[in-house]
């Protein structure tokens, strides 16, 4: 075991403190309106909630480095889901029972309480245990750690020691924990279900069956489970890790899936009238939804799964997605973007013809594209450099694609091990196209937010442009806004 990698920031060095101020003014690639560490790696979002009148967020963070390493829950909160204030790291591990890292885990508020729960991670040797764990979030920021703690010690019978994220909900009087876990016997992953009246005592009920007709059996761990209601609807999503590419889906090296239908508590079967993929892009894993949520429900995820990052030599790695508001239309669960305030965005070419192949030098890498081709065909996107980098997207009419590639991109990362395309198929309505750019992430909503394509990408330090061509007609309907610090 590298111990080096199992320390909590309050062991820091005067000389890593340092170190961190230097990582923190650098802002090579840094994204100004997408949530990135101020140092070392981000991964998973925690805590996500609304809560005495303002926003709350929390992610997985390592402070030391670019690696997996002894997670604390740094803490964040907001006005607008856009404009982020940092208040360090409200969960470090330094009890014994969380002693190699403060795993994910969600927000639950009830009663003008928020509480957190996290998985406590620790380990022997090369065995991993468990607990689940329980904090307060209190109104000055303060995040106290529960004297009842583990709430659930170790794993259950039956399980590996693979059991973590907790997500609360209640139903009726009583009180429950989705668990992402790995069967013993097959090394299969699955969702378990603990019951609680007092969110204290906790009882194993069972093991969710997904009526589903997709085979899930090859994925070794299903991960980070969530449980909303959406217009009426239950949803559930989870991130199944191991399962194969099935055609246009599961191309990445881990995958998240949704779940339309509705939850039977009492036999502990979720009957599934819809599911698919949440995200097509390259870089999206562990999505977690608002609790509470005083607007539309809305989910933030994790961009940023590869290995070898360009950020890495300035000393941070991956980012969060932008927050996405859920809706359901045609039992399809659509993703669209929170609004941003207007004061945020700089317009530019609003609501501007543009020619078939006409090229804008971008002031920014830093903003929104809306295009509107209904009248056109073969529809293509390009952002382009110096160097003949390019990053593409393309509405390929023909076979009813829209694709994503990013094959001739500067990119040191290892994302060829998994492809560098990405598509799906579009609907005959499909006529719009939102894109979001933010330095070093790129996310593209289409036929009104049922496709979305999440990914990270690395531009040189040259000059960088825009070029939109297509077929049919001469000019189409293009509003570009560039967006200010945030």
């Amino acid at each position: 075991m590298d111990l080096e990698k199992y320390k909590t920031i309050k062991s820091a060095t005067r000389e890593e403190s340092e170190n961190f101020d230097k990582i923190r003014c650098n802002n090579v690639y840094r994204p100004i309106f997408h949530v990135t560490p101020p140092h070392g790696l981000l991964n998973d979002p925690n805590g996500f909630c609304y809560f005495n009148n303002e926003y709350h967020l929390f992610y997985q963070w390592y402070p030391f480095g670019t690696i997996h390493g002894m997670k604390h829950w740094m803490h964040l909160t907001s006005s607008d889901l856009y404009s982020w204030q940092e208040h360090g790291s409200k969960i470090t591990p330094i009890e014994q029972y969380e002693s190699h890292g403060a795993y994910s885990g969600a927000a639950f508020i009830e009663d003008n309480s928020a509480y957190l729960f996290y998985t406590g991670n620790v380990k022997h040797g090369n065995e991993r245990d468990a607990n689940q764990c329980l904090a307060t979030l209190h109104k000055d920021n303060r995040v106290e750690k529960s004297s009842h703690n583990p709430i659930i010690s170790s794993f259950p019978k039956g399980y590996t020691g693979h059991v973590r994220d907790p997500k609360i909900v209640k139903k009726g009087d009583l009180y429950y924990m989705l668990l992402g876990a790995q069967r013993e016997k097959d090394l299969k992953g699955s969702i378990i279900i603990y019951s609680s009246n007092n969110l204290i005592d906790w009882s194993l009920k069972g093991e969710l069956s997904i009526d589903i007709d997709a085979d899930f059996n090859e994925a070794f761990m299903f991960e980070c489970p969530d449980l909303l209601e959406v217009d009426g609807k239950d949803v559930l999503i989870f991130s199944p890790q191991g399962i194969s590419p099935k055609q246009e889906k599961f191309h990445n090296r881990y995958n998240v899936v949704y779940c339309i239908g509705k939850i039977d508590w009492a036999s502990l079967t979720f009957t599934v009238t819809h599911w698919d993929e949440l995200d097509r892009g390259f870089d999206f894993y562990a999505p977690q939804t608002m609790a509470n949520s005083p607007i539309e429900p809305t989910l933030i995820a994790w961009a940023g799964t590869d290995n070898n990052l360009p950020s890495e030599q300035y000393g941070w790695v991956n980012c969060l997605t932008a927050p996405r508001k859920l809706s359901i239309q045609d039992n399809k669960l659509h993703q669209t973007l929170v609004p941003m305030n207007e004061h945020n965005a700089k317009p530019s070419l609003a609501s501007s013809e543009l020619a078939s192949g006409e090229v804008i030098r971008l002031e920014s890498l830093s903003f929104s594209l809306d295009i509107d081709y209904a009248q056109a065909s073969n529809l293509s996107i390009s952002i382009f450099d110096d160097f003949d980098h390019e990053f593409i997207f393309t509405v390929d009419n023909k076979n009813n694609k829209l694709v994503m590639d990013r094959t001739h991109y500067n990119h040191n990362s290892k994302e060829y091990e998994f492809g560098s395309i990405r598509y799906c198929t579009l609907t005959e309505e499909s006529n719009a196209l939102t894109l979001l750019c933010d330095q070093s992430i790129i996310e593209l909503f289409s036929d009104k937010g049922r496709n979305v394509f999440t990914s990270l990408f690395f531009p040189s330090n040259g000059n960088q442009y825009l070029k939109i061509t297509f077929d049919e007609i001469s000019e189409i309907k293009a509003t570009l806004q560039y967006i200010n610090k945030i």
